[in-house]
């Protein structure tokens, strides 16, 4: 079932054949309206209203399933936008997920606190959802541009802006596929996961050659490593939270190790699959690269190594609370020196224990993006003594 009716679902995609089900479903089923943002009118529901009055007064057609979903179990909001279809004005009543709040708040450019905040606290109030969405409503009419609403499963998910580039996950996948059939003939997909906020596969590219090279360096250094998969990751967003972005990272006996700077194209004009898919041809190249860049690490040798650690993450802003369980991993082995590659390696630590704990798609990203480029740095450069001071930085920073 490729449906996703409530809002925080997310759905594991295991084979191809479920990848390209979903594909179709959503290039079928998706759909992008253009309208007025001063057409735009919110709507609540009240806990007592019957979902008929509701539709009789506000005119929506959404099933009573997707209402009820969003007045229980969601954001109680709903979107009345106008369209124009085969030249005639066109209105509806959808629910707003809680994906598409942000985006409505840009678009009315309005924001801040007490608009996002749904949760009371010692000294903390919340807004009136009525109250709330009269604000919204006199901001968005003031303003004539046109916006890009993402109708998706009966609800709204986005409300880009005009200028935003609407990038189908189907037309990204089959392009990166495209350049996958010329650069990694052998190349196979493994797994997937989606939201409504994020799509996010990965591919095994079986590149012997390389995965052969890589190992060999890693083996003839003195580091233990009896499996090495060279991988590939896509990751989009339809909200606006992330550019659609290609990834490497190597598979080292089950592993992950992110290596190298991810491509990223930004939702932002003419754009196409074939924008993304262009960056495949560099990861040969990158790839190639790697043996150099490991040998290299594994020949500088370490005189500090927690603090070399704890320096590094503090420079690249790393989340504090990983990074110490880290380097106190690090300290448990007992050696007095390491080398240049454990240091990166138990840097990529800190990705996996922040996805373990976290489960935060786009954080993660970033992070995965920092860790993966301090292949790069000089290592030496960190090597001292380091302590963190209490509160130096931010402990969730990512």
């Amino acid at each position: 079932m490729c449906v996703l009716l409530k809002d925080d679902e997310i759905k594991t995609i295991n084979s191809r054949e479920e990848l390209q089900e979903y594909l179709d479903f959503r290039k079928t089923h998706d759909k992008w309206f253009i309208s007025p943002i001063n057409l735009m009118q919110v709507f609540t529901k009240s806990s007592s209203e019957l979902i008929n009055t509701f539709k009789k007064r506000t005119g929506s057609i959404i099933s009573d399933i997707a209402i009820q979903d969003c007045a229980e179990n969601g954001t109680n909001m709903f979107l009345k936008f106008h369209t124009e279809i085969n030249g005639q004005d066109k209105k509806g009543v959808v629910p707003l997920r809680y994906t598409a709040i942000r985006s409505l708040l840009d678009r009315a450019k309005i924001g801040g606190f007490s608009l996002y905040n749904e949760e009371e606290d010692a000294g903390i109030e919340v807004l009136p959802l009525q109250e709330k969405a009269n604000i919204i409503n006199k901001c968005l009419s003031l303003y004539t541009q046109r916006a890009k609403v993402l109708y998706r499963d009966e609800k709204i998910s986005a409300i880009m802006s005009g200028q935003y580039a609407v990038l189908a996950e189907k037309d990204i996948v089959e392009a990166v596929e495209g350049c996958l059939k010329n650069n990694f003939p052998k190349a196979e997909f493994l797994t997937g996961s989606v939201s409504h906020e994020f799509f996010r596969m990965e591919y095994a590219l079986n590149a012997d050659e390389i995965e052969e090279d890589i190992l060999m360096t890693l083996n003839d250094n003195g580091i233990a490593v009896d499996r090495v998969k060279a991988m590939l990751g896509i990751f989009t967003s339809d909200i606006g939270s992330a550019a659609a972005t290609v990834y490497s990272y190597l598979d080292l006996d089950g592993q992950k190790m992110y290596y190298g700077k991810p491509f990223a194209i930004k939702h932002i004009g003419q754009r196409t699959g074939d924008d993304i898919a262009k960056s495949v041809n560099k990861l040969y190249s990158l790839f190639q690269n790697n043996p150099e860049d490991f040998k290299a690490m594994s020949e500088t040798v370490i005189e500090n190594p927690a603090g070399c650690l704890r320096s590094i993450a503090k420079e690249f802003e790393l989340p504090k609370k990983y990074s110490m369980a880290a380097a106190t991993a690090l300290e448990a082995t007992g050696k007095a020196t390491c080398t240049a590659y454990e240091i990166f390696w138990y840097l990529n630590d800190i990705v996996r224990r922040f996805d373990e704990e976290k489960k935060d798609m786009y954080r993660s990203l970033k992070l995965q993006e920092t860790v993966a480029e301090t292949v790069k740095i000089n290592f030496k450069r960190f090597d001292k003594p380091f302590e963190w001071v209490r509160g130096e930085f931010s402990e969730e920073a990512a």
